[in-house]
């Protein structure tokens, strides 16, 4: 594991954010078949550069893209 592994992934979890709106963090976890490790690491790079924004719905962890400009990663 590596940098630019956990930001690729990150890359991924944000399409999938702008693709599909706000998601349970188990839902992210089953579109993208990341390891749990992985899922976390990138999701904590998103959230380190203000991408992101979690909150709780029904005892869920959830996440939304902080700000759906067209920005993309790569």
């Amino acid at each position: 594991m590596n940098k630019n592994d956990i930001g690729i992934n990150a890359g991924v979890i944000w399409r999938l954010l702008s693709d599909k709106g706000a998601l349970s963090i188990r839902d992210i976890g089953e579109f993208t078949h990341c390891n749990e490790m992985f899922l976390f690491l990138a999701l904590g790079w998103l959230a380190r550069e203000d991408k992101i924004r979690f909150y709780e719905k029904e005892g869920a962890l959830y996440v939304k893209l902080e700000n759906a400009a067209s920005e993309w990663y790569f």
